[in-house]
């Protein structure tokens, strides 16, 4: 099963996802109880728009790992996919619970949270994330986002001045900076 699962991920990472999902099948025919093959599987089935399958191979492998927090955070993201914002938010929720240090959980939840207009508690998870890393852009970019909604230009610009010095190709920065200079 561990042979299959390792070439599944190198196919992944080489674009072959035909092929890496067979790879990942064979590895689930040896050991079904394979928490890993599942969550991949879930990450392909997601970016394939499939969300039923994703769906289903998330909550395989969080049944089979339990503090699983990388699977509880893709079933938060195809929650929030399918507008289900709250079993969205429990999910995240346990991610962080079960991996504290998780900065795309944290990020994730507050992006959960601002969408049900919980605005103040969203600004704490992107806080947190940055306080894990601070390079991490997408947070500044959301932090961004809140203060220009709230008027506050200034912070709105050093949020967005931060996200693109970190990723300098980060086009939904430069869009929004342009947009309020």
């Amino acid at each position: 099963a561990e042979a299959q699962y390792n070439l599944g991920v190198t196919l992944q990472e080489l674009g072959q996802i035909d092929a890496a999902v067979k790879c990942y099948e064979k590895a689930l025919t040896i050991r079904h109880g394979y928490p890993d093959a599942h969550n991949n599987l879930g990450n392909i089935f997601l970016e394939l728009r499939q969300l039923d399958a994703a769906t289903d191979h998330f909550e395989w492998a969080v049944a089979f790992k339990p503090d699983f927090a990388e699977a509880y955070n893709n079933l938060g993201i195809v929650q929030q996919e399918r507008n289900q914002r709250y079993e969205a938010i429990k999910n995240f929720e346990k991610a962080v619970a079960i991996k504290n240090d998780y900065v795309q959980g944290h990020s994730n939840l507050g992006n959960a949270l601002q969408y049900i207009d919980q605005v103040d508690a969203a600004v704490k998870c992107y806080e947190k994330a940055l306080a894990i890393n601070p390079n991490y852009a997408q947070a500044h970019l959301n932090l961004g986002l809140i203060h220009q909604e709230r008027g506050q230009v200034d912070d709105s610009v050093k949020c967005y001045e931060k996200a693109v010095a970190i990723n300098p190709n980060y086009a939904e920065a430069y869009y929004n900076l342009s947009a309020i200079k």
